[in-house]
């Protein structure tokens, strides 16, 4: 029916405003998603040298079979089969002329910075995303967090970081990604379940892995750190 005379409609907020922009790039994302598995395990490369920081070729298989595991419940991948796609992207990336590898080092050639940039930046929504539920763990009251509770409250803490500016993928505010972000730190051991009361799980979070976790993927702790080797 119309409005009464005098009446307004209903201001819209910023979240509310922030929320419609998301389902928007939300939907071109589950295309842009479809496609990656394309691009996928050349990007692990480029995100690994990205951030080893280093040309050692055993250093880089390292953080190369470090992102996949992370990021494994968001892309296809063959189980115990880390050598072959770290083998598989570096004959792709020689080929195009990005990199030059030899039996201990993994070059970057000039032509390939910009090839390497562009691959690295697949992966910016993932890292960002994952970044944010470490930063939600290490940073809210989570103590008694249900799983049925995590989604909700995360998106709200997300929320609060995409207005003022500190997070630049509204792709974060994907459920999906952020239940495979929590099924990632459960399996590297980063958070636990315990039983709680009528059937649920509640999470217990350790806080120093959590905050490692995050600050390597932000680049903020060298890849050489012994978190990776036992992961």
């Amino acid at each position: 029916g119309q409005s009464e005379p005098g009446c307004h409609p209903p201001a819209i907020t910023p979240e509310d405003e922030l929320l419609n922009q998301a389902v928007v790039i939300l939907s071109c994302a589950s295309y842009r998603n479809q496609t990656l598995h394309v691009f996928i395990r050349s990007s692990l490369l480029a995100s690994a040298i990205h951030y080893a920081s280093v040309n050692k070729k055993q250093e880089i298989f390292n953080t190369f079979s470090f992102l996949r595991n992370m990021f494994s419940n968001e892309f296809i991948l063959r189980p115990g089969a880390e050598v072959q796609d770290f083998e598989d992207a570096c004959y792709l990336l020689v080929k195009s002329g990005t990199l030059q590898i030899n039996q201990q080092e993994v070059l970057v050639t000039d032509r390939g910075q910009r090839t390497l940039a562009f691959l690295t930046n697949i992966l910016d929504p993932f890292v960002q995303g994952y970044q944010m539920v470490c930063r939600f763990l290490c940073e809210e009251e989570t103590e008694g967090l249900t799983e049925k509770q995590f989604v909700p409250a995360i998106r709200k803490f997300i929320i609060k970081h995409l207005l003022i500016g500190r997070l630049k993928y509204a792709e974060v505010l994907s459920s999906d990604l952020q239940k495979n972000a929590l099924a990632a730190f459960l399996r590297l051991g980063a958070v636990q379940k315990l039983r709680g009361s009528e059937e649920e799980w509640t999470l217990k979070v350790n806080t120093v892995m959590v905050n490692s976790l995050e600050d390597i993927l932000g680049g903020k702790l060298p890849t050489q750190n012994p978190l990776i080797a036992r992961l």
